[in-house]
């Protein structure tokens, strides 16, 4: 009998539980498991855009993460990297070791300098640290087809599938508990970051059309949370910071709707978006209202499974909570819509398939 193929999976992006780099993280490495690979999880502990640790530190632990690793290459068929710039050292000594490489690609190097304005300067020098390791790589997985464009452009080679997100499909599901929250109410769960449009869903609950008796259920924390903090003045805001994985699904179950509006900061959506709260909020029969962004905003109009609004608009917000709150076997339907596409083309399981077929290419053509 063969023995199992094991791979390294390195993030030096900490997971931190209640955050979506976590649940991908876990999800992958569970179902690539289920296809017979023993993972082994490399990951650093003081990262993270609200840590509040020094650069020093961050330094310091991507060194400990990458030298733990690279002092075990040998003993690993293969490495996934959840794409950063400080891996090009594990990349480079993988490339030496002939350990392939299989990079993971959630967003472009400029969304560095949304999240961390300060390291703007430096985008040059994170673009080549970058495209130096994607060029190196044996295959680039992205989360969207416009990305994935992208990367082939930026790579310079054909190396690279489009691997979206999904959702748990047996804890995500329309049947079970629902939040004990009193009133109709729609529900966002994710980081308080910019991009994700805290500012701007504030607005909106704000707005004459946002229905008078809906609440808005904020799930999650970051650095955007001193604009949640202000607006909880508003008995209509509720706001529940961090909550555990297994939780989030009676929050879902139990909303209205649940809010995906990202926005285009500074261009970082402009290769498409397919954030984990949309496909949570499918799986879980709810509709979702996204903003017209490449890729969730094909998905919710192809799949029917909620409505689309534009970027960074407030009333369009609340124009759409009132429309969902007005026609509840409309909502109905569209929320039946999300869960039967994502049991059916979205689980982890599924996308677990596609990666380890990707995986197990990678190490048939290094012979190992």
């Amino acid at each position: 009998m063969s023995r199992p193929l094991r791979l390294a999976y390195l993030s030096l992006e900490t997971p931190r539980p209640g955050q979506a780099s976590q649940t991908h993280i876990d999800e992958i490495i569970a179902s690539l498991r289920q296809s017979g690979w023993q993972v082994e999880l490399f990951a650093t502990t003081r990262g993270g855009a609200s840590a509040r640790t020094s650069f020093l530190q961050r330094l310091l632990d991507y060194g400990r993460v990458q030298l733990a690793l690279g002092r075990r290459l040998g003993e690993f068929d293969a490495v996934f990297v959840r794409s950063h710039f400080m891996a090009l050292p594990l990349a480079l000594w993988a490339r030496r070791r002939k350990v392939p490489v299989v990079q993971e690609i959630n967003g472009k190097p400029a969304d560095i300098g949304v999240t961390y304005p300060a390291l703007k300067p430096f985008a040059p020098l994170l673009s080549w640290l970058y495209r130096t390791q994607y060029r190196m790589a044996g295959h680039l997985v992205a989360v969207t087809e416009g990305l994935a464009q992208w990367a082939r452009g930026f790579s310079g080679h054909d190396r690279v599938s489009t691997v979206s997100n999904g959702a748990n499909t047996e804890l995500f599901t329309p049947e079970g508990p629902r939040a004990d929250i009193t009133g109709r109410y729609v529900v966002f769960v994710g980081g308080l970051v910019a991009w994700h449009g805290i500012g701007t869903m504030l607005a909106a609950l704000r707005e004459p059309a946002w229905p008078a008796d809906v609440r808005l259920v904020i799930v999650g924390d970051g650095i955007e949370r001193g604009k949640v903090e202000a607006a909880k003045t508003d008995p209509r805001l509720l706001w529940l910071g961090r909550q555990p994985y297994d939780a989030v699904p009676a929050l879902l179950r139990g909303a209205l709707a649940a809010l995906c509006v990202i926005e285009d900061q500074d261009g970082r959506s402009a290769a498409g978006v397919a954030p984990l709260k949309l496909f949570e909020a499918m799986a879980c029969g709810i509709p979702v209202i996204a903003s017209d962004l490449p890729f969730q905003a094909e998905l919710v109009r192809q799949a029917d499974v909620g409505l689309v609004i534009p970027p960074a608009s407030p009333s369009a917000i609340a124009a759409a909570v009132a429309t969902l709150a007005d026609q509840p076997d409309e909502a109905g339907a569209l929320g039946k819509n999300g869960a039967s596409y994502v049991a059916r083309e979205a689980s982890w399981q599924q996308r677990g398939r596609e990666i380890d077929l990707i995986l197990r290419s990678q190490v048939t053509e290094a012979g190992r």
